[in-house]
């Protein structure tokens, strides 16, 4: 018998702005912003550059917000006959970490509550459960249980990852 498969899955979101981004659309939205702004005041009306500061105040608010966002974290550990998982913000630390058996550990997609609600990929061991994912699509949630299964189905059997799911090493 071989040694269970030992992998790790990042969850993480679509994070496409930089710190460099965020600070260029902030300084080009503030000289558009402010330019209108001082060209109304000397004409009289004056009350638009509060307006305007408030405004650029909330899109420095919008993006410093989207930026710490981006920096959210899931990290699923198998390693050996464990199933470790770790949330946080990346260079912080993890905020929530849990340890768990691989053999007790299942994978469910749950439909969500209503209609149109996205889906929820849950960790369930015993009667603990921990919802994985909610920055992804249903349709990224959906690949990701599938391959979390065939991980922890690799741990049960103690088989090597490419004879549990079919693939080769590269995943084709």
């Amino acid at each position: 018998m071989t040694a269970p498969h030992n992998t790790r899955v990042v969850i993480g979101p679509n994070a496409s702005m930089t710190v460099k981004v965020a600070w260029l659309v902030m300084a080009v939205m503030a000289v558009a912003s402010l330019g209108i702004a001082v060209m109304f005041a000397l004409q009289g009306f004056w009350p638009i550059l509060p307006f305007a500061g408030l405004e650029l105040a909330a899109l420095g608010l919008a993006l410093y917000v989207s930026l710490k966002r981006n920096r959210y974290r899931e990290v699923i550990a198998f390693d050996g006959d464990r199933v470790v998982v770790e949330c946080g913000m990346s260079g912080e630390g993890a905020r929530l970490s849990i340890d768990w058996p691989r053999s007790s550990t299942r994978v469910l997609l749950e439909q969500g509550i209503h209609r149109n609600d996205p889906t929820r990929l849950c960790l369930h061991n015993g009667t603990r459960r921990l919802i994985l994912g909610r920055c992804l699509t249903d349709e990224d949630r959906e690949r990701l249980a599938a391959r979390l299964r065939v991980l922890i189905l690799a741990g049960w059997r103690g088989e090597p990852l490419e004879k549990a799911d079919g693939m080769a090493p590269d995943g084709n």
